[in-house]
């Protein structure tokens, strides 16, 4: 993001650069875009003010309750202070690297794995702030800064295979428990009607047997005498 000029007299800035002039050991001002003359014993160096992305490295992070996540964050950023931007940090772009990294694991140590999980969003949320005034202490000007990735360990992701499948084989038991207590009922009922009005049972039998073909069906006993 910053490029040097010291030979020749002419330099052209570009339209998206900033040239902070060092001369004698200090900064003697700040051009803007366009064509200029460069001075003797003098050193230019400009300045991107361009956008940039960060995409950092995953990392593994240790959440609240002691559960470990991969998360990958994201910063875009551009420099706001161009004298800061080369005087505050020998590698400033190196040093929103670092703050953003810091900012992720103090993000995340304050959340719970399901928090993290249920809100990855607003995760860096509290720490925005504090991460935007570090950067703009380098001359940088935080424009978004959020987790691209949220990713669980496999040994996590084995836990919650099993817990899903243990949640959905006990609700598979529970609903056949229902259907089985639900026939149960139903025989119970069927059973005292039967009970209380024995010539339905007969009027079955003799329905069921007729379905069937030829037969002979003896109901009751005869009378005394027969």
């Amino acid at each position: 993001m910053i490029r040097t000029q010291t030979s020749g007299i002419r330099v052209v800035v570009q339209p998206w650069e900033r040239a902070v002039v060092i001369r004698e050991g200090g900064i003697d001002r700040i051009v803007g875009p366009g064509r200029a003359r460069r001075r003797r014993r003098e050193s230019w160096r400009m300045v991107d003010l361009r956008a940039r992305w960060i995409a950092l490295a995953t990392q593994d992070v240790l959440t609240a309750d002691g559960m470990q996540v991969r998360v990958t964050p994201v910063v875009r950023f551009r420099v706001s202070d161009v004298r800061a931007w080369l005087t505050e940090a020998d590698s400033p772009a190196d040093a929103v690297y670092v703050l953003a990294q810091l900012a992720v694991r103090d993000a995340v140590a304050a959340r719970t794995l399901d928090e993290v999980l249920a809100t990855r969003a607003d995760v860096l949320a509290g720490v925005r702030d504090p991460f935007a005034a570090a950067t703009a202490e380098l001359g940088a000007e935080v424009i978004d800064f959020a987790l691209r990735d949220v990713t669980l360990t496999a040994e996590l992701r084995h836990a919650f295979a099993e817990t899903a499948l243990a949640r959905e084989q006990g609700r598979a038991k529970l609903e056949r428990a229902r259907a089985d207590a639900a026939a149960l009922r139903s025989l119970a009922n069927v059973a005292q009607v039967l009970e209380a009005h024995p010539s339905l049972l007969q009027l079955r039998t003799l329905e069921a047997a007729a379905a069937s073909g030829q037969f002979i069906v003896r109901v009751g006993d005869p009378p005394p005498g027969e």
